[in-house]
């Protein structure tokens, strides 16, 4: 954004963040009559200044926002004027973690939109933002793309005081060069790197902040704050079919496979709010494989930080099954509400009916999905002809009128949409293997060749994306910056 008066100025965006509620730049001291309506255009109502006193202009930058203080620099010290960056942003963190963290709160707490600065806007904020976002399971990838843009964006303004203040330290050429890095540059393994520090000493960003203050009401805020809550991404997984002794087909190894999907996801893009898992967790119901399998969802859990929601199928042992995971689980997320149905015997019990009445009597915020794993339509496969759920017409009636935007299913081991009284049904390919769907009925064949699914509910409607667990051949590799056809 071009602001008369300040530079590096944008708002913080990226997938699963809720547009125009967090912005950054540099500092506002000489904010002109334009700049003030381009940030009142946005409607800033608070800013954030992580400066302390001795480095603020008097000058009133006030406008139409409240400015809350948060230095974050040891005021007895103050900015550095040499050093790394990387060094700088470790020390920052082993030293400065409480004043970091009261940054952050009033980010959650401030009314909104929110607008963070230091001098330049690069590395105090950087830090800041990178912090939030992380805390909110931002993946790396996100952040370190929003931390880069500083650095084309400060040297036009910072470069030429930034040369004539070092010249008057009498540097040698390696301090020289580290020291205008410090000042004008956002390289992104300094970031990388100081992510990395509190991971290497707390294991995870929320640690790090609970390890300084930080609760759950806090946690809870910053979400809201910062995550788009009008959508729900789902990562849906179903059909694992784990074993307690050998792999499934000799290759096929469910609880593996979770977890192979959970250092995909995290490593990816993709900022899921919910995991839901539709059925046959385990191939023969060993007691076992749902206590390997509940670890390895526990995993999940912490690794993408949402919750997790597991109906049984008909390969599940029912007894094993709810003792480890319970019946029918009700899961609320960001005003959305996920809800859980039996149909292990292929059909939904008439109690099991009563209680969904019940529960959809009163709408949720944004809607509810409905998880299960027999779904109640027919697919086109021969040999999976009359494997749908029981009775359909039953449970369309105890739909009738509800809140349900999507219905989640699994069971057939190949990806599906449909519909289904009037809402949209998606039914997940399967961890354990794709069922060929053009045999004769009286042929399975199942191709290594297992998916899982995000799937992203809204106002506007419901999408579903199969995704391969095996890395398929890259064909080609194209970037909006590129401007050669592909070969």
């Amino acid at each position: 954004m071009e602001v008369a008066g300040t530079f590096n100025v944008r708002a913080v965006a990226g997938p699963g963040l809720s547009p125009g509620v967090l912005f950054r730049s540099a500092a506002l001291d000489h904010l002109r009559d334009e700049g003030r309506n381009s940030l009142r255009a946005c409607g800033i109502r608070t800013v954030i200044d992580l400066r302390d006193v001795t480095e603020r202009a008097t000058a009133d930058t006030t406008g139409d926002w409240s400015v809350a203080h948060h230095p974050l620099y040891d005021p007895r010290t103050g900015p550095p004027q040499i050093g790394d960056v990387a060094v700088v942003y470790r020390t920052l963190l082993d030293e400065r973690g409480g004043a970091l963290t009261e940054a952050l709160r009033a980010l959650a707490y401030a009314p909104a939109p929110v607008l963070v600065h230091c001098t330049a806007g690069k590395d105090r904020t950087g830090l800041v933002v990178a912090l939030a976002l992380a805390a909110v399971g931002v993946p790396d990838a996100v952040i370190l793309d929003d931390y880069t843009r500083s650095g084309t964006q400060v040297r036009p303004h910072r470069e030429e005081p930034v040369r004539r203040l070092l010249a008057g330290l009498s540097l040698d050429p390696a301090d020289y060069t580290r020291a205008l890095e410090l000042h004008l540059d956002s390289p992104p393994p300094a970031m990388a790197s100081a992510l990395a520090h509190v991971r290497g000493r707390y294991e995870t960003v929320t640690n790090y902040l609970r390890a300084h203050g930080f609760t759950e009401t806090d946690f809870e805020a910053l979400r809201v704050r910062l995550l788009d809550t009008t959508e729900l991404t789902v990562l849906h997984l179903s059909d694992v079919h784990a074993t307690a002794a050998a792999p499934l087909y000799t290759q096929v190894d469910g609880t593996a496979r979770v977890r192979q999907v959970a250092e995909r996801v995290e490593s990816s893009m993709l900022r899921p709010d919910v995991v839901v898992v539709t059925g046959d967790l385990s191939h023969h119901g060993e007691s076992s494989t749902y206590l390997a399998l509940a670890a390895a969802f526990a995993e999940l859990r912490a690794r993408l930080g949402c919750p997790v929601v597991v109906v049984p199928g008909n390969h599940d042992e029912p007894s094993s099954f709810t003792t480890v995971f319970g019946r029918n689980p009700i899961e609320h997320v960001h005003g959305f509400r996920v809800i859980g149905l039996d149909t292990a015997a292929g059909s939904v019990s008439r109690e099991d009916l009563d209680r969904l009445r019940a529960e959809l009597g009163s709408p949720a915020p944004n809607g509810t999905i409905l998880a299960l794993h027999h779904p109640p339509v027919p697919s086109p496969a021969a040999t999976l002809a009359g494997r749908e759920l029981a009775a359909p017409d039953e449970l369309a009636a105890a739909l009738d009128g509800s809140d349900v935007m999507a219905i989640l299913a699994g069971h057939f081991h190949h990806p599906m949409s449909g519909m289904f009284a009037g809402i949209p049904l998606w039914v997940g390919g399967s961890l354990a293997y794709l069922q060929d769907i053009g045999t004769s009925a009286d042929t399975v064949v199942g191709f290594d060749a297992p998916t899982y699914s995000i799937v992203r509910c809204s106002r506007h409607g419901v999408s579903a994306l199969p995704i391969p667990l095996h890395t398929p051949d890259v064909l080609f590799r194209s970037s909006p910056t590129l401007t050669a056809a592909a070969p």
